[in-house]
């Protein structure tokens, strides 16, 4: 399998690069058949988070050389010279490295955080539904998906699992030193605001509002949480009552401008307002900082309050790091034991076809009657066959280097094409 990853992160490019680069979930699955049809992967699937826009595929080429190349063919609004500056190419044994880590949450900007394991389960449903994925790349995912459910059930990292919406209370907890009775207005309805909102009412906050797209989806976790859900047209009397707006809608562009919080902070007497935007693309325009009474921070400005919650964190990821290590292994013998398969299999008939031909022969001048000599005879058939492959067949399963091993084999045992069309 010629396995590459090809995208950028927040490790490698701001917040303001990596809005323009993310890719909405509408377009998804256009851009994998576009990159499908014109050749450049074979099989893949697109991550696009907050954090991160990466391509994991199999290609053609050895390295993947096209994959970082194709960036022009994706649907998103950053200039190529920006990707190139900012982008990363990850081949082989690195690209799959890379993927297992991400499942697992050791290469998120909050460590351990959960979300993203759910995400790649998400991508991996909608490159199914465009093409059939490749064999060897399914069992990658697969295996790093493993990874990933290992850590968060068998490592204090996943047992204390954290996110964006944990630093984004902590932030809120820090500037108004206690959150109780503060009022709280989210908006968005997706998993993010959900656990904000849990977070936020463990805190004893008081009066909450969510607003989204529609009523009914506000309703669908305000409800449950003792929160009120308002259509958008209602923020305006519900802003009195609001000292914090946590904002983490998919929208494409800016929920809220100048003008618009502004007019929030008009109707609040100019009182301090906390605003958390943790959405990519930002909800909330930049320039709103400089309004009076006004405290913006961005996903990025929250790094300091997730690397504070690291420092108890990081005992568990050396335990961590192994599940990795192992699950890795494991996929590697998986991919191997696969790509050795139709040799296995040819020399497994074979072998058999022989057995059978020979055994036929001796058992023809055997007597019909003599029933426990001729099972005795095939018994014997049998296990001489059986102990005869042990050695190939572990070689070819366990090997370094299945292709130097697979041509031996087929060479020394003659598995031409007709060996093949038998199997």
């Amino acid at each position: 399998m010629n396995f590459a990853v090809a995208g950028l992160s927040y490790k490698t490019a701001p917040l303001d690069v990596r809005e323009k680069a993310y890719i909405p979930e509408s377009a998804v699955g256009e851009c994998l058949q576009r990159l499908i049809d014109r050749d450049i992967i074979e099989s893949g699937i697109l991550l696009s988070t907050c954090n991160r826009t990466e391509l994991y595929a199999v290609t053609s080429s050895p390295d993947g050389d096209r994959l970082r190349e194709s960036f022009g063919l994706w649907p998103h609004q950053l200039a190529f010279d920006s990707w190139r500056r900012f982008a990363y190419q990850l081949s082989g044994d690195a690209a799959m490295a890379h993927l297992f880590r991400v499942a697992a949450g050791l290469d998120s900007m909050v460590l351990g955080e959960g979300q993203i394991l759910g995400q790649i389960k998400q991508a991996f449903e909608h490159a199914q539904q465009v093409a059939k994925l490749d064999p060897s790349l399914h069992v990658a995912l697969r295996g790093a998906i493993r990874a990933g459910k290992r850590v968060r059930h068998e490592t204090e990292l996943g047992r204390n699992a954290v996110s964006v919406s944990h630093a984004a209370v902590a932030q809120a907890r820090n500037m108004f030193g206690g959150l109780h009775g503060r009022g709280v207005l989210l908006v968005g309805a997706g998993p993010m605001s959900e656990v904000a909102l849990r977070l936020l009412r463990d805190q004893g906050i008081g009066e909450t509002f969510v607003t989204s797209r529609t009523v009914e989806r506000a309703e669908r976790v305000a409800l449950p949480l003792g929160a009120r859900a308002i259509a958008w047209d209602e923020i305006d009397a519900a802003a009195d009552a609001v000292d914090i707006l946590l904002s983490s809608s998919s929208a494409p562009s800016y929920l809220f401008d100048v003008s618009d919080v502004q007019r929030m902070q008009n109707l609040r007497r100019l009182r301090p307002l906390l605003v958390l935007d943790i959405a990519v693309p930002r909800d909330v325009d930049p320039a709103v900082a400089q309004l009076p009474g006004v405290h913006l921070f961005n996903i990025d400005d929250l790094r300091d309050a997730a690397d504070a919650n690291l420092e108890g964190r990081r005992d568990a990821i050396p335990a961590a790091e192994r599940i990795v290590a192992e699950e890795l292994d494991r996929t590697r013998a998986a991919l191997q034991a696969g790509a050795a398969a139709p040799t296995v299999t040819a020399l497994l008939r074979r072998t058999q076809r022989i057995r059978d031909q020979a055994l036929a022969r001796h058992l023809g001048r055997v007597p019909a009657t003599e029933t426990r000599h001729r099972e005795a005879m095939q018994r014997l058939a049998a296990d001489l066959t059986a102990r005869f492959l042990d050695g190939p067949l572990r070689l070819l399963r366990s090997s370094d280097d299945p292709m130097v091993d697979e041509a031996v084999i087929r060479d020394a045992f003659d598995l031409g094409p007709e060996a093949d069309a038998d199997a």
